[in-house]
Order: C-alpha cells, then structure tokens, then sequence
C-alpha cells in the first residue's frame, strides 16, 4: 500500500509507523519521486546507508546524485542534533536557508525527510519538539517545501504521539494513507496578502492551523488586511472558528471569504459579528 504518494510540495505530514521495511520502503518511494521531480530530497535519521541503499535498489545512480548534492542521507546527529542538542529556533532557521539555497540551485521544490526515533533518547531540549513541529509549519506555506516526520509508534508514548500529530496539518498512519481531502493545507496568497486553506479543519490540527494564522499576521507587514481564503475547506469545527476569531480579535482587518454556510453560521454564533474589522463572506463552492 502506498502511503505517502499524494503527498505535495507544501505539506508538512506526521507519518506514525511500526515496521522498519515499510519505513524504509516507503523513504526511499518518496526519496526517488523527489529526483525523479527535479527537487532537492535529504533524508536525516537512523542508519542512512540503508535507507541510501533502498534508493539505489530503485536505480538511483546514488555517486552521482550524492556529488551534485539532489540527494543528502545524514544521521540525527549530522542533522537534528547537529549542534550536540535539539536546537528548534536554529534548525528552522537552517530549514529557511536551505529553502533559499534550494531555490538558488534551480531545484523545483525541497522534500526533507525526518526518522524522529532520536527525539525518545537523552537529548537535550528534545521536550521542545512539539513547539517546533508546531512553529516550522511556515515554512511549508509558499508550497516549495514538503516535511515528512516519522514517528515509531512502539517508542512513542501514546499521548506524547498525539500531541506531535496535532502540531502537523497532516497525517498518515500503518493502515492510514494521507489523504489531501481530509488533511489542512494552508499556503501563503500575496494577491491578496493570506492564506489560502483547502480540506479539513478541525480539533485534530488545530495548533497548526493556529501557528500558520499567527505568522501570516506577523509577516504581514504593512498589508492593510489579511484574507483568509476558504474556499476550498471542506469542513470546520469549533476549534478552528475559535482560532479564526482568536486571530481576527487581534489583527485590526481580517476577510475570512469563501465560508460555507455551516462556518458562517459557527462564526457568528462566537461572536465573530462583535469583533470590529473582521469580514466574514460567504463562498457558494462549498456545500457545508
């Protein structure tokens, strides 16, 4: 079964699995699609060499993607903990340069890969993993950067597990391929300055959703309003009306467009109709 294959450039995706084989089969299916794409795929876990060597079982010229630098197998040690600790502020930042440095290279998008088991050891900071999987997810926004992050369910306590999954807009488990229809994906509009947020939004990703709203209004600038498009949301729980109103409170202008009835119903009935600069339209694409 494959799991990982309707994943895009712009998804950021918690990926919970048991059995090594699959893991590593799956990696290197999703290593392989990103140079066969034109874009750049790094992989940062345990045992690179194996997961190197299921790529090359696909008929990877590994010498010569490894020299151009397309594809980068490193351990945790070389990647997440490259500084002798988990460092969340400096590895997003390292994500960003690597975004840019990827752009600069002429590669169509940058697919990183993540085997999380280094997070269960004596690492320090390695508490600090959910605010980072949670923050990065901006960085995905533009659409260029794809993230997935494996998480070994039989070395993850269960309700840690679900905390990590909440921070990601995505999911996809042992039996569970993602599903975009029913997955958050947010990018970044410039025309208007926003979001543009398509599937669905509920209790399940709401940190992410949240951690994306957020930075839209810190990056604005001096974007007068920020337009939130829904057009494309399938559907909306309380929890995400009550992020949107949350961030509308504080942002001086919000346009939520797009609205299914349903929403346009919930956002009222929390009060989205007292909070001044806030411009809820509905959107007749969706059905509710």
């Amino acid at each position: 079964m494959a799991l990982l294959d309707r994943i895009e450039l712009g998804d950021h995706v918690c990926w919970t699995v048991e059995d090594d084989d699959v893991r590593r089969d799956e990696i290197a299916g999703v290593l392989h699609a990103g140079l066969l794409s034109g874009h750049k795929v790094i992989y940062s876990g345990n045992d690179p060499d194996t997961v190197l060597a299921a790529v090359e079982r696909r008929g990877v010229v590994l010498r010569a993607v490894l020299a151009s630098g397309q594809l980068q197998a490193v351990t945790a040690e070389a990647g997440y903990l490259a500084g002798g600790s988990f460092d969340p502020e400096g590895l997003i930042g390292q994500l960003r340069a690597e975004k840019e440095r990827s752009r600069a290279e002429g590669y169509r998008g940058l697919r990183v890969i993540g085997d999380m088991s280094w997070a269960r050891r004596r690492v320090p900071d390695a508490e600090r993993l959910e605010w980072y999987e949670t923050r990065c997810n901006a960085v995905f926004a533009d659409g260029y950067v794809m993230g997935i992050c494996a998480y070994d369910k039989g070395l993850f306590d269960p309700v840690l597990l679900r905390r990590l999954a909440l921070a990601h807009p995505g999911a996809a488990g042992p039996l569970l391929p993602f599903d975009p229809e029913s997955s958050l994906r947010i990018r970044r509009t410039e025309q208007p300055y926003g979001l543009w947020i398509s599937g669905e939004a509920d209790l399940s990703n709401r940190h992410a959703l949240q951690a994306m709203v957020e930075d839209a209004l810190l990056r604005r600038g001096g974007e007068p309003v920020v337009t939130i498009d829904l057009t494309a949301l399938r559907f909306a729980d309380t929890a995400a009306a009550r992020v949107l109103l949350q961030a509308a409170a504080g942002a001086g202008r919000m346009h939520v467009v797009g609205c299914s009835p349903a929403l346009v119903r919930l956002l009222f009935f929390h009060g989205a109709g007292l909070i001044p600069g806030l411009v809820v339209t509905p959107g007749y694409l969706n059905d509710g």
